[in-house]
């Protein structure tokens, strides 16, 4: 009870006690606001079944798959209205999509959020371009050169954007997967040449590379790959460069013997043999072993059409382009690199190299 005194007090009726008195009052006091708490309720559930049934303006949002579903119901024949209740849009909506697909053909498409690409000026585009036409390299070395070169950062995104744009580099190029090698090089310059032959169109190209920087130390063109021209392009190399420790090769017929008795009595190797050279064959059926010789001919093919003569082609990929095997956060090339992985003895026989016109 919320009282207990039972007496009665002048002006108070029928002498009731005060508790009966203020029972009223306490519960008006706690009916009103759950009155109102009810009447909102009801009045949110209410609203809700309207909007989702009658107006569902902004209650769901549109993807492109729904309306491509969309699409497809209209041309089943279903009624505007139905579709827009199903998909808790506006029958607006429906007919603005019906009547774009009907006036384009397609089916209508939702534009990706993100800011307007920014338009690239004349000038960053010459520079690109003017790069790309020195170097011939993709856009990330050309990123850096390009920073070097004229002071500037063009991000490699905006450069495959231009060079894509002049026909420069394939759309979306897909990265092969590539087995996982040990990458295997000599420490020095003139540790180790690899040499191979490589036929390009009507005639066959050979070519020496130092394992160690790269660097191409002699070539040749000729009409058929034989001993005779392999020697004769290697007493070019020694000539200008010295004679290496090591020759690796694969088992052409150029190199050794078509059968294992008559190795001794190959030319070729007792032309290495006078000059104190090793001869290293690569493994059968392991192009790994000889790998680099066969990069640099598989990036000749790529690039060969870019220049003028094979000439032209041997002096860019010697002096001019950054080797991405060796320093490249200094940009370095093959002619670079040789020079610093020169051993100490064989820096004072390169004076004469290096100064002789």
């Amino acid at each position: 009870m919320l009282c207990a005194d039972r007496d009665l007090n002048p002006g108070q009726g029928l002498g009731k006690p005060l508790c009966y008195q203020a029972t009223p009052s306490a519960l008006d006091s706690l009916f009103v606001p759950c009155l109102i708490s009810l009447s909102l309720l009801l009045f949110c559930v209410v609203s809700l079944n309207y909007f989702t049934t009658k107006h569902p303006l902004h209650v769901r949002k549109l993807t492109n798959k729904k309306i491509r579903w969309i699409i497809r119901q209209l041309d089943k024949g279903a009624p505007v209205k139905e579709i827009a209740a199903v998909m808790r849009v506006t029958p607006r909506r429906i007919y603005q999509l019906k009547k774009q697909y009907e006036e384009t053909g397609q089916i209508p498409e939702l534009k990706q959020p993100g800011r307007k690409p920014k338009e690239i000026d004349e000038e960053t585009e010459k520079i690109i371009l003017q790069a790309y036409k020195k170097y011939r390299l993709s856009p990330v070395p050309l990123e850096k050169l390009i920073e070097r070169d004229y002071g500037i950062h063009i991000s490699h995104n905006t450069i495959y954007k231009v060079l894509l744009k002049h026909g420069l580099v394939e759309e979306n190029m897909s990265k092969k997967k590539r087995r996982k090698w040990v990458r295997y090089e000599r420490t020095h310059s003139m540790s180790l040449w690899q040499g191979d032959w490589k036929r390009l169109g009507e005639k066959w190209i050979i070519a020496f590379m130092d394992d160690a920087s790269r660097f191409i130390t002699c070539y040749g063109v000729f009409d058929s790959a034989t001993t005779e021209n392999t020697i004769r392009v290697l007493k070019v190399g020694f000539r200008e460069y010295g004679i290496p420790d090591e020759i690796l090769t694969d088992h052409g017929t150029q190199f050794v013997a078509a059968k294992s008795r008559e190795k001794a009595k190959h030319r070729f190797r007792e032309f290495l043999a006078e000059n104190g050279v090793r001869h290293v064959l690569a493994r059968i059926n392991h192009p790994q072993t000889n790998g680099k010789i066969e990069r640099f001919f598989g990036l000749m093919e790529q690039k060969i059409h870019l220049f003028d003569s094979l000439d032209e082609f041997i002096y860019w990929y010697n002096y001019v382009k950054p080797h991405m095997s060796l320093n490249f956060d200094e940009l370095e090339t093959p002619y670079q690199a040789f020079l610093r992985k020169l051993p100490a003895e064989r820096v004072f026989e390169y004076g004469r190299w290096l100064f002789e016109e």
